[in-house]
Parts: C-alpha cells; sequence; structure tokens
C-alpha cells in the first residue's frame, strides 16, 4: 500500500473530505483520474544540469545556479536511473524534456545538458521546450498518438511545476497519469507534498515506484 507523503499535512478535517467525498478511491468526479492505461511512454522532465546541480546540499547548488537542487534532485535520481533501465527492459518508450529558458541566447549550453546519471539512450528523444508543460508549443501528443499510447509515467521536476504543468495537460488531452512519488522532486519540501496530493486527487495516479514497476510488468 502506498506511503502517501502528505499525510501530515492534513487536518482530521481533511482526511474526512478526501474520504467522504470519495477521493481516495476515485479520484475527481468530473473525469476518470484514476486509470492507468494499457501502453504507457515514460516522460523524463527537465534534468538537466542547471536544474540538477551537484550533489550538494540545495543552498551550496543554488550557489552556482539559482535553479539547481543538488542532493534532493540526486536523492531522486537514485530512484529515477533504476527505473528508467527497468522500463527499458520492459520495451517502454522513455522520452526526455529540455526547458531552453528565454534567458539562454544559445540553447545548446552545457547548461541546458541533462545529466549523464540519467541521460538519453541512442535513438530516444529530446523534446524541447519553452514552458511548464511538455505539451505546449511542442510535437509531443502527436508523438504520443502516433504511437498509441494512452498513458504517461511521469518522473523528474518540479513537482509543483513542469510535473504538475504536464500532467494536468496529459490528463486534459485524455491520457492516463502515473507518478512514481520517489521519482519526482521539487526544491520546497511543502510544495512537493501538496502538489502531489493535489495531483492525486484530481489527475493521476501517484504509487510507489516499486508498484509502478508491478503494473508495468503485468502489461
Amino acid at each position: 500500500m502506498t506511503e502517501r507523503i502528505w499525510e501530515d499535512l492534513l487536518s482530521e478535517q481533511d482526511r474526512q473530505v478526501i474520504s467522504k467525498a470519495g477521493y481516495d478511491k476515485e479520484g475527481a468526479s468530473s473525469w476518470e483520474s484514476r486509470g492507468m492505461g494499457e501502453n504507457p511512454m515514460v516522460l523524463v522532465i527537465d534534468m538537466q544540469r542547471l536544474i540538477v546541480g551537484d550533489d550538494v546540499p540545495i543552498l551550496d547548488a543554488i550557489e552556482e545556479h539559482r535553479t539547481a537542487m543538488g542532493e534532493i534532485a540526486w536523492n531522486a535520481i537514485e530512484y529515477i536511473d533504476p527505473f528508467l533501465d527497468f522500463a527499458r527492459e520492459q520495451d517502454v518508450p522513455v522520452t526526455y524534456t529540455r526547458v531552453v529558458p528565454s534567458s539562454y541566447d544559445d540553447s545548446n549550453h552545457p547548461d541546458l545538458d541533462i545529466v549523464d546519471a540519467v541521460g538519453p539512450k541512442d535513438g530516444e528523444t529530446v523534446v524541447d521546450k519553452s514552458y511548464a508543460s511538455a505539451f505546449y508549443g511542442t510535437d509531443l501528443l502527436s508523438r504520443l498518438v502516433r504511437g498509441g499510447h494512452d498513458s504517461v509515467i511521469i518522473v523528474g521536476n518540479s513537482t509543483s511545476g513542469c510535473v504538475r504543468a504536464t500532467a494536468v495537460d496529459a490528463k486534459q488531452n485524455g491520457l492516463s497519469v502515473v507518478l512514481p512519488q520517489e521519482c519526482i522532486f521539487d526544491r520546497i519540501e511543502a510544495s512537493h507534498k501538496v502538489g502531489l496530493l493535489d495531483l492525486w486527487m484530481k489527475y493521476a495516479e501517484v504509487l510507489e515506484t516499486e508498484e509502478v514497476e508491478e503494473w508495468v510488468e503485468t502489461l
């Protein structure tokens, strides 16, 4: 059973609302937010040098890049790296996104590279984006449709930003969304927990990484 990492934020009334309104069993009432699909694609969101940084405490990491998360990111990489290897072994395609901020004149700047620890393998797609959602202004949806994919497994960052925006757009485009919670991270712990809570209640299935792997093995 999934350990809900946001439980310590909830009041007793919050817990009762979630249970009485059925969010814990059915998710959002307006659409099927608990579906997991049968043909997923893994989306690796923005695992770049300027965001990941060195494996040091975040307050040290931001000395080099204000967006870097340091050991917060590297703790997630310990789960992301083996999960990507698992997905490839199961023939689940892996697609990467790379955010190119407007402050960078050179889209090939080394800061924008995906870190080697979880970098793409030969033949895997990297989709450049300018905004939070991996769907906005990109051909990602076309790639998913062409591949016959009905769901996405999202890993990377940040929970409250690009992961959330991508998850919401995926759901609004008719896809199921699965989030392995150890493979997702944010620079602010409260934002991470609340972001996962909101996504779980309304847009996505949030599970422990091991549970996601067990599901993939059944496909």
